[in-house]
């Protein structure tokens, strides 16, 4: 049998070390309270240094909710756009929509999160402006993007390109937010395509 690379080795115990230091500070949050949790705390009970803490996640709050940094790489954001058809808004809702999807909602530690999520406002809160932390970034590849593509703009008349990307991010965000609400308090729940989402906007705001 093929003896695992020292590569393979080195991803896997990133990812082991990666899911204790998750378990340990869901599992505190849910015995002691949010307030209650340190950094230390759970550097102590995952067993690493606070050091090693910070090199995967850069605070508590991070670490409840189990969500890095997302890098975006604007040519992939770019091609993306390229590749969806209609608006801006329903391409950039898509995109959102597949984040939500690609979240793990069947591991021990998805079930113990979506739990406490579910029973805590201010959980909820943390953990739908943490799995969109990308957004500040994402209004600037969507506003390059109009830039270069006048022909998808919606308002080229009214609005800038950066204005323009302001509101389409704004709006499609709010409808994935809901989304996601939704799918953490019952994780059963099948998510709305785009198409379905953007409707019921249109019924909203008329």
């Amino acid at each position: 049998m093929e003896k695992p690379s020292a590569e393979g080795l080195r991803e896997r115990k990133r990812r082991e070390t990666r899911a204790a230091i998750e378990r340990a500070a869901i599992s505190l949050v849910d015995e002691l309270g949010y307030d209650n949790v340190t950094v230390a705390m759970i550097s102590e009970r995952a067993v690493v240094s606070q050091g090693t803490f910070f090199n995967y996640f850069p605070t508590k709050d991070a670490a409840i909710v189990g969500l890095g940094r997302v890098d975006l790489d604007a040519e992939v954001v770019h091609a993306a756009y390229d590749r969806i058809e209609g608006t801006p808004y329903h391409a950039t809702l898509t995109l959102f929509l597949k984040v939500v999807r690609d979240l793990d909602w069947t591991s021990e530690i998805a079930a113990m999160r979506a739990r406490l999520v579910a029973q805590t406002p201010a959980l909820m809160k943390l953990f739908l402006d943490g799995t969109f932390g990308f957004v500040s970034d994402f209004r600037g590849i969507l506003a390059a993007y109009l830039e270069r593509h006048p022909e998808r703009r919606s308002c080229p008349d009214e609005l800038t390109p950066s204005e323009e990307a302001g509101l389409v991010v704004a709006e499609a965000l709010e409808a994935a937010k809901f989304a996601l609400a939704r799918a953490t308090a019952d994780p059963d729940a099948s998510l709305p395509d785009a198409a379905e989402a953007e409707a019921v906007v249109r019924r909203i705001v008329g």
